[in-house]
């Protein structure tokens, strides 16, 4: 029998949702501390981060005839062929051409997700932890156990959100469970947090670091739930105070 336990964190920044630019740039900041908001299964080298250029593109069809010029206008091709079908006989020479328009200009580039594939170089554990591959964007542990990173910034407000799952094939012993999905992944998220917030609390995003509210709970495949006992949070949140993240 395949037994998963899983225990979630969720740290919500009080001070609400981001503006949607700020939040590009809160991760275009965390980028260059190893830290990429990208999707769950993408190569984080895939997404653009920071004051980047981007390039958009918009298709147009243009009905014409050697005898009228432009007749018409349209984001369809299907409009664009009726008329052609539907003129063809009593127009000669109607046809229907594809222009594509390429615009090129700078702004802070989107993320193309929540996950966050995270570089070992941020100074993560590489005895206990590796980055198993950037197309799974989680760390493994030597126990078996995996902790995923995500950032969301929606009308709930900006949270750091910790996910930790444990594969085993028989019931553990409650001690068991809090040292593979706790002790284990402990220094680890508070690396993670000292660099998030080290990024948060810039001048130029304001927030309040220690205004924060703070879901934690265990789950099991059976959905059994239990909440995290206030040492727990405790010693996730001051974790990150012992990390050094400039």
């Amino acid at each position: 029998m395949t037994i998963i336990y899983e225990r979630t964190m969720e740290i919500e920044y009080n001070d609400g949702k981001m503006e949607e630019t700020m939040f590009r740039k809160l991760v275009g900041e965390l980028s260059t501390k190893n830290m990429y908001v990208c999707g769950r299964r993408d190569e984080y080298s895939d997404n653009k981060f920071g004051f980047v250029e981007i390039e958009s593109y918009s298709r147009h069809w243009t009905v014409t005839s050697p005898e009228h010029g432009e007749i018409m206008t349209t984001v369809y091709q299907s409009d664009a062929d009726d008329v052609v079908d539907a003129f063809a006989s009593i127009i000669e020479g109607i046809v229907s051409e594809k222009t594509t328009t390429i615009t090129k200009k700078k702004e802070w580039a989107e993320p193309e997700g929540s996950h966050v594939a995270i570089s070992n170089d941020i100074g993560l554990d590489g005895k206990s932890a590796n980055l198993n591959e950037w197309g799974n964007n989680h760390l493994l542990y030597d126990n078996g156990s995996k902790m995923t990173t995500r950032v969301e910034n929606d009308y709930g407000g900006l949270k750091l959100i910790f996910c930790i799952t444990w594969e085993v094939d028989t019931i553990q012993r409650k001690d068991k469970i809090e040292e593979a999905m706790v002790e284990t992944v402990m220094t680890d998220m508070g690396q993670i947090q000292a660099a998030f917030e080290g990024r948060l609390k810039l001048k130029k995003f304001g927030y309040d670091v220690e205004n924060v509210s703070i879901d934690c709970h265990f789950d099991v495949k059976t959905e059994s739930r239990s909440e995290c006992t206030p040492d727990i949070i405790k010693q996730v949140r001051d974790a990150r105070t012992k990390m050094k993240v400039e």
